[in-house]
């Protein structure tokens, strides 16, 4: 479904405008560069929505200059079948642990201090709840620390508001 090689290719600034991974890569590194005595955490976070016969993810990368505003960027991906929610969710969740795995090893060669959340658009309560023991398993096991609603407003907020 996904080339897991060009996960960061194909992302938007927020104002529409397309980056290619080169161009991302850069204007995260200068976002953070040009006021480094600033904490910086950056986020990973994907939501999707059903359609009749596809459904549609959108995935986010926020930078958050702690204390002073941030950046995000976002990618559409579409896949042309329907799925249910339970997989939708499992989804998304391997979808920002892709995007993730990358961002970081790419912003790490660069020697940029940030700190990394991985943000899921599940709650403990509601259509999400038998589900989310289990993917936040996986993500633990990969390393990252986990957001969940309400605290991973990557996903649950700002993609969910571009779908």
């Amino acid at each position: 479904m996904y080339n897991l090689f060009k996960m960061l290719s194909g992302f938007k600034k927020a104002n529409g405008e397309f980056l290619n991974k080169k161009e991302l890569l850069k204007t995260i590194e200068n976002f953070i560069k040009e006021q480094e005595n600033f904490k910086y955490n950056v986020m990973v976070g994907t939501d999707s929505e059903m359609f009749e016969k596809k459904v549609e993810f959108i995935s986010v990368i926020a930078v958050h200059r702690l204390g002073k505003g941030g950046r995000f960027f976002w990618k559409k991906s579409i896949l042309n079948k329907p799925l249910a929610l339970y997989d939708r969710l499992w989804q998304e969740a391997i979808i920002s642990l892709n995007i993730s795995e990358e961002l970081i090893k790419e912003l790490n060669k660069r020697k940029l201090a940030f700190s990394f959340e991985l943000h899921l658009d599940l709650g403990t309560s509601g259509k999400s709840h038998s589900t989310i023991r289990e993917i936040i398993s996986l993500v633990k096991s990969y390393g990252f620390e986990v957001k969940t609603k309400p605290f991973s407003y990557a996903a649950s907020k700002v993609a969910d508001k571009l779908l």
